[in-house]
């Protein structure tokens, strides 16, 4: 690997290893020392790459307190505090959820369906904006405080940018302010069809993150929740292996779970 300070490919491999037992390197060009996880965010944490990506695996993908994953690395022979998960969770779900969606760019089609969903955050209610594909997949979230024709758009606009992609039909269940955002947002490019009956897959698709918040204690604030909702659905689509069987999803599963630990050093 090439030095991470200087660029430089004129390096010299260390025999001696780190104490987690990461490469170690030595650039002839700028003289500096370095490691394989050197110039990312993992480096100064004192346990393996991989040990963090599992706890943040179990968090995001099971509906699991921040003490059942202890638990869970306990069993490993991983002993954790609570806290530190929950600084790995926030810390490290950012980063995951926004190197999942760049992977999902221009990989859905153009037929959209788009609903809000109310969580609860401060002992008060927001909205969380959703729009999936017509096959399921996931185009983007976003939380608003309030629900309106202003919040609508900046959804619209996210969602446009985030998939790379301008929707022909966008279906929804005839909120009065999704109508003008729509317009506003894609114009006459896009078509608005308002059904409650045909935008069923989205509601049903709601139970995905309902499910996962209800069992939690709450979110402190906006802020935290908008960090779980992302990297909670990013991970969700990244390990939802559509039209395959129990079978089949059981073997593939170790593949994709070694494309997640990828992750964390791309």
């Amino acid at each position: 690997m090439n030095c991470p300070h200087c660029c430089s490919p004129n390096i010299r491999h260390n025999k001696k290893k780190t104490i987690l037992g990461y490469k170690r390197y030595h650039c002839r060009a700028c003289n500096r020392s370095y490691n394989e996880r050197t110039g990312t965010e993992y480096n100064n944490i004192e346990y393996r790459t991989e040990v963090v990506m599992i706890a943040v695996f179990y968090y995001y993908r099971f509906k699991l307190s921040l003490d059942d994953v202890v638990v869970l690395m306990v069993m490993r022979n991983i002993y954790l505090s609570h806290q530190t998960v929950a600084n790995w969770v926030q810390r490290f779900g950012v980063d995951i959820g926004i190197k999942m969606r760049k992977r999902r760019y221009k990989q859905c089609s153009d037929r959209w369906h788009a609903d809000a969903t109310y969580i609860k955050v401060e002992g008060r209610w927001c909205y969380l904006y959703r729009a999936i594909d017509k096959e399921g997949n996931l185009i983007d979230v976003y939380l608003s405080d309030v629900r309106d024709q202003a919040a609508a758009e900046a959804f619209f606009t996210q969602s446009a940018k985030t998939s790379g992609i301008y929707p022909d039909i966008i279906t929804t269940d005839k909120e009065p302010a999704l109508y003008p955002a729509i317009e506003n947002t894609f114009g006459d490019y896009t078509d608005h069809r308002d059904n409650k009956f045909m935008n069923n897959r989205l509601e049903q698709d709601h139970r995905g993150p309902k499910s996962r918040i209800n069992v939690m204690k709450g979110f402190k604030s906006i802020f935290n929740a908008q960090i779980f909702c992302t990297a909670f659905e990013e991970i969700r689509q990244f390990f939802c292996m559509k039209n395959k069987t129990r079978g089949e999803k059981l073997r593939l599963f170790a593949s994709k779970f070694q494309e997640f630990n990828k992750l964390a050093v791309i």
